[in-house]
Order: C-alpha cells, then sequence, then structure tokens
C-alpha cells in the first residue's frame, strides 16, 4: 500500500489519492507521537490489539539518524529475514530486496544508482551507445538488451548488477537523516528481472571496510575529480592492478576517468591511487598541468666569458625549470600569480633592473626587457662598481624566492629533486 495524505496549513490529515480512505475501519482515539519532521506515527489509545492486516505491511520504522542502518542490517542478515528494506532521504530513497537475509535485488531513484550509469562508469560502452538501446528498450530490460546485442559480456553484467548492488548499499549505510522502514511481504521470483543473491554479511563488512578506508584515502585524494600525475615509472614492485591503472595515467585524467577506463568502481581506483601515490608512483592536482616548456640548451661555461646575456639565460633555464615542476602538480596559476605580484611590489628584489617586469607563460623573464633596462641603468651608474655581480646577486634574489614558493607547493622528493637540477645549473656559471 502507497496511499498519500495531506497534512493542510492547519494540520487537517486528507486522503491525497481520491476516495474510500484507507483509514476507514480505523475509528478511534490515537496519540501523535513526536518523531522527527520525515514521518508520523499515530498510536491508537488505549491499544486494541487484533489480527494483522494482510502483507504487504510495515513491522517496524525508524529514524536513521538516531538508529544506525547497519545495525538493522546486520540484524536482518543474521535472522535471515525477508521482505524489503526502505530507506529514504534527503533527495533520494533506496530499497533492498531481501530473500532468508540475502540480497537479491536493489533499487534507487537516483540516476546515478541506475544499472545504465553503472556500466558506463566502468567504461564497457559509450554514453552514445547506451542511449542507442534506451531507445527501444524499457530500463528492465537494459541489462538483458546489452548482452542479447554483443553489448556486454554475461559476465561484465554480472559484475555492473553486483557493483549496483553494492552501491545502493553503500548509499544506505552512509545515510545521515531521513527514515527508514521495513515492510513484510512475500518475494515474487517471478519479479526479480537477474538471479542474483548476495550475501548481506559480505555487503556490510565490505561497506564498513569502504567507509573506514576512505576516511584515510580523503586525507590525500580529497574526491575523485583530482588529477593523477605520474612522477616515475613502475619498477617491477607493483601489483597487477596497480601496473594496470598506473599504464592509464597520462597527466590529464582525473580518478573518475581512470577508474573508467580501468573498469573500475570510484573507491577501487582511489584505493589504487592512493597506494601509487604512497609509494611515490603518482602525484594528485586540482586541474591538468599545462604543458611543459622545453628549456633552451645551456652553453656550458668555458664556452666563452661571462656577461650579463649569459647570465640572464641561465637564470631563465632555472626560473623555466621552477616553472615547470609546479605545473606537473596542478599549482601553475597560482603560483606565476603570486611570483608576478611579488615581482611588481619589489617584494623579491629592491634592484631597479627587475622594476616593471612579470615573469612570462613560460616563466622565464622578457631577454630583451632585462638586457635593455640592465645597459639604461650601467651607462648611468646605477648597477655600482661591479654592474655583473650586482646583476647577478637580482636574479639570484628571484630564483630564491620562486624555489621558496615552489616549496610551499611541491612534495619533498620533488622539492629535492629541484634543487639538485638548479645546483647543477647555477654550476655551469662557475669558472672551471
Amino acid at each position: 500500500m502507497d496511499a498519500r495524505f495531506l497534512v493542510d496549513p492547519r494540520g487537517s490529515l486528507v486522503y491525497a489519492d481520491g476516495q474510500g480512505s484507507p483509514l476507514v475501519g480505523r475509528t478511534g482515539y490515537f496519540r501523535l507521537q513526536a518523531t522527527s519532521p520525515d514521518w508520523v506515527l499515530l498510536l491508537r489509545s488505549p491499544a486494541e490489539g487484533g489480527l494483522a492486516p494482510p502483507r504487504p505491511r510495515v513491522v517496524l520504522a525508524g529514524d536513521v539518524s538516531v538508529f544506525p542502518v547497519q545495525d538493522l542490517i546486520a540484524f536482518l542478515g543474521q535472522s535471515r529475514w525477508s521482505g524489503v528494506l526502505k530507506v529514504s532521504c534527503p533527495g533520494v530513497e533506496r530499497h533492498l530486496v531481501l530473500k532468508d537475509g540475502d540480497v537479491r535485488s536493489a533499487w534507487s531513484d537516483s540516476t546515478a544508482d541506475r544499472v545504465g550509469e553503472v556500466v558506463l562508469r566502468l567504461g564497457y560502452m559509450t554514453k552514445a551507445q547506451l542511449d542507442a538501446v534506451l531507445a527501444d528498450t524499457p530500463p528492465s530490460r537494459l541489462g538483458k538488451a546489452l548482452v542479447e546485442r554483443g553489448l556486454l559480456k554475461s559476465h561484465d553484467l554480472y559484475k555492473c548488477l553486483n557493483e549496483q548492488i553494492s552501491e545502493i548499499f553503500h548509499g544506505m549505510m552512509l545515510a545521515k537523516e531521513g527514515t527508514f522502514s521495513l515492510i513484510d511481504q512475500d518475494i515474487d521470483e517471478k519479479s526479480i528481472t537477474h538471479n542474483l543473491s548476495v550475501g548481506m554479511q559480505g555487503l556490510l563488512m565490505d561497506s564498513i571496510r569502504k567507509i573506514d578506508e576512505l576516511a584515510q584515502f580523503r586525507k590525500r585524494i580529497p574526491h575523485g575529480r583530482v588529477v593523477v600525475i605520474r612522477k616515475k615509472p613502475s619498477d617491477g614492485k607493483l601489483e597487477p592492478e596497480e601496473d594496470a591503472l598506473l599504464a592509464l595515467v597520462d597527466g590529464q585524467l582525473t580518478v573518475l576517468e581512470l577508474a573508467q577506463g580501468g573498469k573500475l568502481s570510484e573507491f577501487d581506483a582511489t584505493r589504487i591511487t592512493y597506494r601509487l601515490l604512497e609509494g611515490g608512483y603518482v602525484g594528485v592536482a586540482q586541474q591538468a598541468p599545462a604543458p611543459a616548456v622545453k628549456a633552451p640548451k645551456v652553453e656550458p661555461a668555458d664556452a666563452g666569458p661571462l656577461d650579463e646575456k649569459r647570465l640572464l639565460g641561465v637564470f631563465n633555464v632555472i626560473f623555466r625549470e621552477v616553472r615547470n615542476e609546479v605545473a606537473k602538480h596542478g599549482n601553475l596559476d597560482m603560483f606565476l600569480s603570486s611570483a608576478n605580484a611579488a615581482l611588481r611590489g619589489s617584494g623579491v628584489s629592491m634592484s631597479r633592473v627587475l622594476a616593471g617586469l612579470s615573469f612570462m607563460e613560460d616563466g622565464a623573464l622578457d631577454t630583451d626587457m632585462v638586457l635593455t633596462q640592465f645597459n639604461q641603468l650601467k651607462s648611468a651608474g646605477h648597477m655600482g662598481s661591479e654592474p655583473l655581480m650586482t646583476f647577478k646577486q637580482a636574479l639570484s634574489d628571484v630564483m630564491f624566492f620562486l624555489l621558496f614558493q615552489a616549496g610551499e607547493l611541491l612534495e619533498t622528493r620533488a622539492d629535492e629533486d629541484l634543487a639538485r637540477r638548479v645546483k647543477e645549473l647555477l654550476s655551469t656559471l662557475d669558472p672551471k
């Protein structure tokens, strides 16, 4: 029974589905019990007892916020109960159909929980392929239609259906507000679209594990939309599933996209990415890094005497190195914005040779502008008795500021590798 009633602004209870209210035959006094806003409980006062109404009937209902769903689910599995469990939360309602304590099917009114969406998330087909099948297939027959048309293997459909049940079950476990109701009814095997039977205890333990592990994963992978960036290749020490996911990492794909490419759930892709992060194989960023700019070749120190052009050339290579390393980790816009603000505000160096300059998109300073200002200041006698050393000090100040900024954004290993490369570049300025 799914009769609807309206409580009008005056507090009157009105049957909203036409004539013949199902409350006929329930005359008498009832006391309204205090409940959460999502449900109403009336208890006859005094109680009369009597025969229970025919099935289906609600035998238990409650408030999700104070009676954890996982406790109820554990009880239903242990008692090998048959019937339907409904959990209604703000914005979504989910059902589990139980037979002797096992889950036979699951339903949700959330679009994300539909089997077609699960098939897409696991990367078995494209949206266009799915839409073409749905155009002439009722949703209840979608799985069978995909297999009949050769778009999905039977074992892949089985995986998708199990994943659908697991996600709906997990959504119930995460419910923090709303209501639950337990409906005592016969389970018609003919009404179950797919012959599945998933153990309640296994689903429960798996969901609890996911909740615990995800809390740890979210410390480094805040959501599935972060971009995964390769930091080093496989070295033969990885598990097969880790190797497979690492092979998909191209610096542009998010965790969700890697999950789709690897035919994994978001949780499994997050779990594997976390292990790769811990091993230093990948990093994560909020957005895909800008393409790296290839640094020009630096002439060796003995190619000629050190002058302002060659000095600036080496430092520009260093600036690009820093820029490119930050870009790999997806923090380029913030980095360049902060660096340019400091440069324009004389927060990096007080030298007039850098006045009014900004870093270009590739991370370098404009060679013509810098050298023009250097020569003008040198001719006017504003660069001191050793113009080249004064120029080098100004560029060094910029370099150390950029390295400091990068160190705030990079992981320790990346920061150390960058410092090593910068040291090697600086050594080209030392006389042999």
